[in-house]
């Protein structure tokens, strides 16, 4: 019985998880300060102790917490007994397409495989839609590794944007002015990572 609810949990932790992505993790009473984890991605190399070298943020790991949970989404039909096609075929395609809205912008697109500045996000882009594509073979593999698979994600796609967030919390205090808070973005994302991981870590132990 509990098999049939993995993969509408995982679609929870995806949803909390997308959710948590464009709401908040820097909070502020103007909306134009506000910023969430994609606008963090373009605004952080602009601060100047980041610009200058003095703090050292690879800044595509604020794209994590988009990409893997739409890696999840890909992966989701693969806990399901008997996937019918368009959840089957859907999830994978969906994950696609959501990677690739974080794609470079046009023109910058057509020389960022050089451009030091794209070349991480188009990379990181690139694998994203690989693996959510090759998610419709995802079935083939054991079922405690499909487990193990969303719990990485989980991880990846919270715990290293955590921590790159809590170098820059302090910049954005002194930017601001004043102390800055623990936005709902942080918290939306957690909790989507926290859901996957526990449904994961279920899937993955072995059962007596």
């Amino acid at each position: 019985m509990m098999r049939r609810w993995i993969p509408w949990l995982l679609m929870l932790g995806v949803l909390l998880g997308l959710v948590g992505a464009v709401t908040p993790w820097i909070p502020h009473r103007a909306a134009a300060l506000r910023l969430n984890a994609l606008d963090l991605f373009v605004v952080v190399r602009l601060l100047p102790p980041v610009r200058d070298g003095v703090v050292r943020i690879a800044r595509e790991v604020f794209l994590l917490p988009l990409l893997a949970p739409a890696l999840v989404l890909a992966l989701a039909p693969a806990f399901c007994l008997r996937p019918r096609g368009l959840f089957r075929y859907g999830g994978p395609l969906v994950g696609a397409v959501l990677a690739l809205t974080v794609l470079p912008p046009y023109p910058p697109i057509l020389t960022a495989w050089r451009d030091p500045l794209y070349r991480g996000q188009l990379f990181l882009v690139i694998v994203a839609c690989a693996l959510a594509l090759a998610a419709l073979w995802a079935r083939r593999l054991p079922e405690q590794w499909r487990g193990g698979l969303a719990s990485v994600l989980a991880l990846i796609g919270w715990l290293f944007p955590f921590l790159a967030v809590l170098r820059v919390w302090p910049l954005f205090s002194a930017l601001y002015g004043t102390p800055v808070g623990i936005g709902p973005g942080v918290l939306l994302s957690a909790l989507g990572a926290g859901v996957v991981l526990s449904v994961g870590v279920l899937v993955a132990l072995p059962r007596r």
